[in-house]
Formats: C-alpha cells, sequence, structure tokens
C-alpha cells in the first residue's frame, strides 16, 4: 500500500507540471475552486490512510496487551491454584476465567475477538474501500488533467487557423475543428465522471470522518467497558483485602519488633531456671496458647491482629490501649481508632464517676 501511495503521488506530480507548464506558458486562467477541491480530496485520502494505519497500531498493541494478560494470569495462577486456601484456589480460577473471557483471540465471544471482527466490519473494510475509491478517482484526476491539456492543444491549433485566416474550407481548418469538438466530448465524460465525485466527497468529506471517529471511540469503550466488566466479576463483593503495598517486609518488621519485644520481657518474668524453648512447634503452640483469651478477659475471642496494631502505633497510640482497642473491635482498625479517640476516654471518665461515687 505505500509503494502503490508513493506511485500515486508521483504520476499525480507528473501530470500536475504538465498543466501548470501549459498554464504558466499559453497564460491560461487557473480554476481555484477546482483546485481547492482536489486539494481536499488529497487531504481526505491521506486521512483515510492514517486512519487505517493507525487502526493497525492500536490492533497490534491491543494483541500484544492481550497476550500479556495471559501470560500474568497464567503465571499469578498456576501456583496459586494448588494452594490449601480454598478461597485463594478459587479466586484465581475466577482471574484465569475473566483473562479467558477478554483475551482469548480463539474463543469467539471473547472481548478481544469481538473487538477485531468490529473492527474490521466497521472501521478497517470502509476505510480501505474509501482509499480503494480514492485510487480510482486519482486515475480519473490524472486522465481529466491529460485530456484538458489535449483539449487546450486542440484550441490552439484552431486559434492559429483563425489568426492565419484559413479558410474554413481548408484541409487543416476542418481538421483542427474535428480534433477540437473530439477533444471537448472527451474531456467532459471524464469531467463530469471526476466533478460528480469531488462534489460527493466535498459535500459528505465532515460525515464520513465524523462517523469514524464516533465509531472508533465507541469500539474502544466497548471493548474496554467489556473488559472491565469480566474483570469486575472476579473481584470480591467487598474489598476486604489488604492493599500490597502495606503487606512489605517494613510494615511486617513493626510487628516483628513488637513479637521480640514481648519474648524479652516473659523471658524476664520467667525464672532464670526454666528451660529453653527450641523447638519450633512447641514454640509455635505456646504462642498460640498465650494469644487465646482467657475466661476472664472482656474483650472478644480474637488474636490481635499485627497489621492493624502497626497501623495504630503508627499514629501515635501506644501498644496497651491500641491492643484492648483491637480485641474489643474485632480488629477493625476504623472502629478501634474511634474508640482510642473517643471511647477511651468516656470510659475513663465513667470509671471515675464509679470510683467518686465508692468514696462518697
Amino acid at each position: 500500500m505505500v509503494m502503490e501511495g508513493l506511485e500515486d503521488q508521483m504520476n499525480s506530480i507528473r501530470t500536475e507540471w504538465q498543466v501548470w507548464k501549459e498554464k504558466w506558458f499559453y497564460g491560461e486562467t487557473i480554476d481555484p475552486v477546482f483546485e481547492g477541491t482536489v486539494r481536499d480530496f488529497w487531504v481526505f485520502d491521506e486521512t483515510m490512510r492514517n486512519v487505517h494505519s493507525k487502526v493497525g497500531v492500536f490492533m497490534k498493541g491491543v494483541d500484544q496487551l492481550a497476550h500479556g494478560m495471559v501470560e500474568l494470569s497464567d503465571g499469578v495462577t498456576s501456583g496459586l491454584t494448588r494452594s490449601n486456601d480454598g478461597h485463594i484456589a478459587s479466586d484465581s480460577c475466577k482471574m484465569k476465567e475473566a483473562t479467558n473471557q477478554i483475551a482469548r483471540a480463539d474463543a469467539p465471544h471473547s472481548a478481544i475477538a469481538k473487538l477485531k471482527r468490529d473492527m474490521t466490519f466497521n472501521i478497517l473494510s470502509p476505510v480501505q474501500q474509501h482509499i480503494a475509491n480514492n485510487r480510482n478517482l486519482k486515475v480519473s484526476l490524472d486522465i481529466r488533467r491529460r485530456r484538458l491539456v489535449e483539449l487546450n492543444s486542440a484550441k490552439k491549433l484552431l486559434d492559429e487557423c483563425v489568426k492565419r485566416k484559413v479558410s474554413t474550407s481548408d484541409r487543416r481548418y476542418v481538421q483542427a475543428k474535428s480534433n477540437l469538438e473530439a477533444a471537448k466530448t472527451v474531456f467532459s465524460d471524464v469531467d463530469r465522471h471526476v466533478f460528480e465525485w469531488l462534489y460527493i466527497l466535498e459535500e459528505y468529506r465532515g460525515d464520513i470522518l465524523d462517523s469514524t471517529l464516533q465509531t472508533l471511540k465507541y469500539l474502544e469503550y466497548e471493548f474496554f467497558a467489556t473488559s472491565a466488566h469480566a474483570i469486575s466479576s472476579s473481584l470480591p463483593t467487598q474489598m476486604e483485602f489488604r492493599p500490597m503495598v502495606e503487606m512489605t517486609p517494613e510494615h511486617l518488621e513493626a510487628q516483628v519488633e513488637m513479637e521480640l519485644k514481648e519474648s524479652e520481657e516473659d523471658s524476664a518474668v520467667a525464672s532464670s531456671g526454666a528451660e529453653v524453648i527450641a523447638d519450633f512447634s512447641t514454640r509455635l503452640i505456646d504462642k498460640k496458647v498465650k494469644e487465646e483469651p482467657s475466661d476472664a478477659d472482656a474483650g472478644p475471642a480474637l488474636p490481635v491482629d499485627p497489621l492493624s496494631l502497626s497501623s495504630l502505633l503508627s499514629q501515635g497510640f501506644e501498644e496497651g490501649p491500641a491492643r484492648r482497642a483491637l480485641r474489643l473491635h474485632q480488629n477493625d482498625t476504623q472502629a478501634a481508632l474511634d474508640w482510642l479517640i473517643d471511647g477511651q476516654h468516656e470510659e475513663a471518665q465513667k470509671q471515675k464517676q464509679v470510683s467518686d461515687g465508692v468514696r462518697m
């Protein structure tokens, strides 16, 4: 298509030069309306070619995106689907299914397969038809210009006969007049064809370009909306998971330090002659037992979530009240934060009132 475009341009330039040479040397007037219409046609043709080229680039990019999505899905889910956690394994399968609904080109109802069909039918095929028609019109323009050169040459021959006062019955005059009539007929036929096509394109060029633009926008919207809907179906009902940025070693380090501090305090309280626990399983069981709430504990039977505790500590609260707040509110960080700000003082005020009442 690139070579065809270059060849069309070279032919047009050669013909254009012949026409302008005739006009310069023989003083013919230029038709500004026709020349302007032809320039608009060339701009329109270049726009159609550019749209066709850029749609191809877009579709290649979509293919690369789809390939990347499949690779990402396969890489992530290959390990997670074998997880002992049924919830994670189930969500991994949902992610794989959502990816297939978007990126599997061999699945007829996938988003990318539908995009390719719609883009071919609604954009690429019509634009190709316009490019082919424009190529034919360029050929007609080239023929028209050649016929115009022939017509002007026939006019000049007849004008020379008139200037020389050649008799109308003279063979040269009759031949020149016959050539002029034939040149007029041939030029008129091709000129009407060119005029009608240039007029139609001038009338509907704006509609064609607007239709191309709106169709492209709609197809892009439909593809990404369908993709978003497929992904949304794999998301949990409520966003109850923690952002990955809060699960980095930097955030977990605070909990590790806290646990080490508690371990040191427990070691200080224990007798110096106590046996050191070296077995990992024994230490794990011992830690679980310590985290289990006792019957005397008024808080809920939940271990303190280390990340929630780290979040509260990072806001300046002391460890003791923060732990108590999380136990009271089932590790709900926001509720614990509200309690630490307001509820803790209200509870302290009530205890003070009770204490004052006992003294009285």
